[in-house]
């Protein structure tokens, strides 16, 4: 049966999850108080108005750091409609070439082109590690703002970055506490540590580079790091943005997922 053809409100789109891989930063932050006069909530609003969305396509390479010293590459493409919906395709490697990911609302379908087989991921499956690395499927479907998920309290301060510490007002979330670095001049998370309900640091993301596109910065290269795991890290590089992008009334479905 042929899926619905998804209703996009551009609009309403949110900011979701740090997946470099699956979002991108768009559209210019609304007016705010001056960078001093910010409380730590607006510092979260204007994070999450930094990281709004729209349609979007790009290329992406992801290459997973083991502790052992191997490396495994990955490269896909992938097309973006809001915080709602994504379709990710894998380039390279040649074994895992035609692998598709179906992102609808906090769904997600992987499509497996040799055995012609889609595979739901939801529960516990949705907090393993993306082929094996650092960033769990849960983390590329989450879609709510930072500001509805946590209260958030300044820490730090100097004057080109603020630190702010999170906590989940849902104690069940896979990471209750977050600790956050804002660049101050754009609303760019710098870095962000992910940590248990203990407050035991799980991992942490780090933008080792980051460009301009429309006025705006966003990050173009990002390492995820275990803090459980000694010399474990994923790294995400994006190429060939593009914004505006028309997509097909029948992109984000069924039918495209496994065509």
């Amino acid at each position: 049966m042929r899926s619905q053809e998804p209703r996009i409100d551009p609009e309403a789109a949110r900011p979701y999850g740090w997946i470099l891989a699956l979002v991108l930063p768009f559209l210019f932050a609304a007016a705010l108080p001056a960078a001093s006069a910010r409380t730590a909530e607006e510092w979260l609003d204007f994070v999450d108005r930094n990281l709004l969305l729209l349609h979007a396509e790009y290329s992406a390479t992801m290459t997973i750091h083991h502790p052992d010293g191997t490396e495994r590459r990955f490269a896909f493409n992938a097309k973006v409609a809001g915080d709602k919906y994504a379709l990710l395709e894998y380039t390279e490697p040649p074994r895992d070439k035609g692998i598709r990911y179906l992102k609808r609302e906090d769904k997600l379908w992987i499509y497996f082109p040799r055995q012609d087989r889609t595979l739901m991921l939801q529960g516990h499956m949705l907090r393993q590690g993306v082929q094996g690395g650092d960033l769990s499927y849960e983390d590329m479907t989450e879609s709510s703002s930072m500001r509805e998920m946590y209260t958030a309290e300044v820490i730090s301060e100097n004057d080109s970055t603020v630190t702010l510490e999170l906590t989940s007002n849902d104690p069940s979330v896979s990471y209750p506490h977050r600790t956050l670095v804002i660049e101050k001049s754009s609303g760019l998370p710098l870095k962000m540590v992910f940590a248990g309900l203990n407050g035991r640091p799980i991992k942490e993301m780090e933008v080792v580079e980051a460009s301009t596109i429309f006025g705006r910065r966003f990050p173009v290269v990002s390492i995820y790091r275990s803090r459980l795991v000694e010399n474990k890290w994923t790294r995400f590089e994006l190429s060939g943005v593009r914004f505006g992008v028309e997509f097909p009334p029948d992109t984000f479905t069924q039918r495209a997922l496994s065509r």
